[in-house]
């Protein structure tokens, strides 16, 4: 018969979890702004070197930078508490699910069939590698 776990144990992992829930928030929320930071304005405006300053600061290029900057420090945090072999791919199948899910309601991109059957394993995936 297995022991339940310590209310200390539980809060520590509710802890984890919601640390590693904020990476991945500022994360999706940082490459977004990222995105649509560079898909304003004219296209030569990224792709010639003397036009780089003016796009790097446009306000969602500096607000991307800040939130995924932010995501890095806590990230380090969450790689100071939880084995990176559990982390990373959790974060990575998280970020890709969040992104998927922003680029389709804000960006207006499709949503294939392909994609959502995708974001189904990703979740399997997540789970299996959460439960050990």
């Amino acid at each position: 018969m297995r022991s339940r776990p310590g209310k200390e144990a539980v809060r520590v992992l509710a802890a984890k979890v919601i640390l590693m829930l904020l990476v991945s928030v500022t994360a999706s929320l940082g490459n977004s702004l990222l995105k649509a930071g560079a898909s304003g304005g004219r296209e030569e405006e990224l792709l010639e070197l003397r036009h780089l300053p003016r796009a790097f600061l446009r306000p969602a290029i500096i607000g991307g930078v800040f939130t995924y900057g932010i995501s890095q420090l806590l990230w380090i945090t969450v790689l100071r508490v939880v084995d990176l072999s559990l982390a990373y791919p959790l974060q990575i199948g998280l970020n890709f699910v969040l992104i998927m899910l922003i680029a389709w309601w804000y960006f207006k991109e499709p949503l294939k069939p392909g994609r959502l059957v995708g974001i189904a394993l990703i979740f399997a995936g997540i789970l299996m590698v959460a439960s050990g």
